[in-house]
């Protein structure tokens, strides 16, 4: 496909979809919006009643619906050759994300999953220093609420820092090794994991939901350089043994500060760059950032915590 030529995209269910996001993906200039199947009316926008004639209209389709993220409307995108971008693939089991790879393999077609946490600009800006981390840090605890019972400390909180370390590392994982504490509830109240990867590296991660206090960072350490980002305060500092650089502050060496909004408005301005991100997968030919691959080694690795704590949890609850 030519790299100028606009994508032409289809919107899969409702869910997330909205008008500031459908203005989101015409102001970009990389995609013509087509329409929709089985999702909201807008203006100048097609809502295809057949969902064969929705596929044949389209390069690429936007599931933000996990609703509409089963297998068989998915893999049926897949076989028509579309490109496929999935928010929340949750309706897939394991053995179906690897049916999908393995269709879009021979498809000559690209997946991308919703792992918005790899577009954020902590690391567009670290791109710079050539990360090779030997080890990773990472500490997300939230403030302890008796009524958010249903809050999983591996799925809701440390699930993002297992995909950072995976990324960081960009290396297979070797072991993993996990442990947690039931204090409050029957459930892990606190969790921490190690996880070895093959290049040498070491990420350690701690997550809790009975902290006093809302905590998330991530530290890396490498030769010559060290790394701390504070996701609260959206502070990434940058510590390297080379000549002070221009902007740098103290014995902290560059300190970025960001405003990302966690509201709506962040939520567009994230998605703007996923998007961007699979059109240029799309038009170059090259592998997502955040595709099905990465999110079944993120899978496989969150299975074997899990797979740990049937071993190694306690709980006095």
């Amino acid at each position: 496909m030519n790299q100028k030529a606009k994508v032409r995209i289809g919107l899969l269910g409702a869910g997330n979809f909205s008008e500031k996001v459908l203005e989101s993906l015409r102001a970009s200039g990389h995609y013509t919006v087509v329409g929709g199947f089985d999702c909201s009316a807008h203006d100048d926008f097609e809502t295809f009643h057949r969902f064969n004639d929705f596929l044949l209209a389209v390069d690429s389709v936007l599931v933000l619906d996990i609703l509409s993220s089963n297998f068989a409307q998915l893999s049926q995108v897949v076989k028509y050759g579309k490109h496929l971008y999935i928010e929340n693939p949750g309706l897939c089991g394991r053995r179906d994300l690897r049916s999908l790879e393995l269709l879009a393999y021979e498809s000559g077609t690209h997946i991308q999953i919703g792992l918005k946490q790899r577009f954020y600009s902590y690391y567009e800006d670290l791109q710079k220093y050539h990360l090779t981390p030997r080890i990773i840090e990472s500490s997300r605890y939230v403030k302890f609420n008796k009524n958010s019972t249903q809050l999983s400390v591996i799925d809701d909180l440390m699930q993002h820092d297992i995909d950072v370390a995976l990324m960081l590392s960009s290396a297979d994982v070797k072991s993993v090794y996990s442990t947690a504490v039931g204090i409050v509830s029957k459930d892990p109240d606190v969790v921490n994991t190690r996880i070895e990867f093959y290049n040498g590296c070491v990420a350690n991660l701690s997550a809790s939901k009975i902290s006093n206090k809302e905590v998330h960072q991530t530290k890396f350490f490498q030769s010559n350089t060290y790394c701390s980002i504070d996701y609260e305060k959206q502070l990434l500092k940058v510590q390297t043994n080379a000549k002070e650089e221009p902007d740098s502050h103290e014995e902290w060496g560059v300190r970025t500060s960001y405003s990302q909004a966690k509201d709506s408005v962040g939520y567009i301005a994230m998605f703007a760059k996923e998007m961007n991100s699979f059109y240029h997968c799309i038009t170059n030919g090259v592998e997502p950032i955040a595709g099905i691959s990465q999110y079944l080694q993120l899978q496989s690795v969150t299975d074997k915590v899990k797979e740990q704590l049937e071993r190694n949890f306690t709980t006095n609850a």
